[in-house]
């Protein structure tokens, strides 16, 4: 009985709710961690990538056109991942 009175003040009922809440964040950002780890480990790298690519145009899926467009891209992208990757992600702020 004397259960049942604590719980039911509305003070208690809020920490509840606050403790409740708090838990289902932890666990949803922890389900969203788990997928975006298994999504990032799921990409090609950028040389299996241009191989399939060479290997498409000497079947002669794509055009020269095509191949060179999907290359190029390629290139920039990879460019693009590498020189994010080479900076540290820590503060990047430069002091004199």
């Amino acid at each position: 009985m004397v259960v049942t009175d604590f719980l039911t003040k509305p003070d208690v009922q809020a920490g509840l709710a606050l403790l409740v809440l708090s838990v289902l964040l932890v666990a949803g950002f922890y389900l969203v961690s788990i997928f975006r780890d298994y999504a990032a480990e799921d990409r090609d790298n950028t040389q299996e990538v241009l191989s399939n690519l060479q290997e498409m145009h000497f079947k002669g899926d794509i055009s020269d056109e095509e191949f060179r467009t999907i290359q190029s891209t390629t290139h920039q992208h990879s460019a693009e991942t590498a020189s994010v990757e080479d900076f540290p992600l820590g503060d990047q702020s430069t002091s004199t």
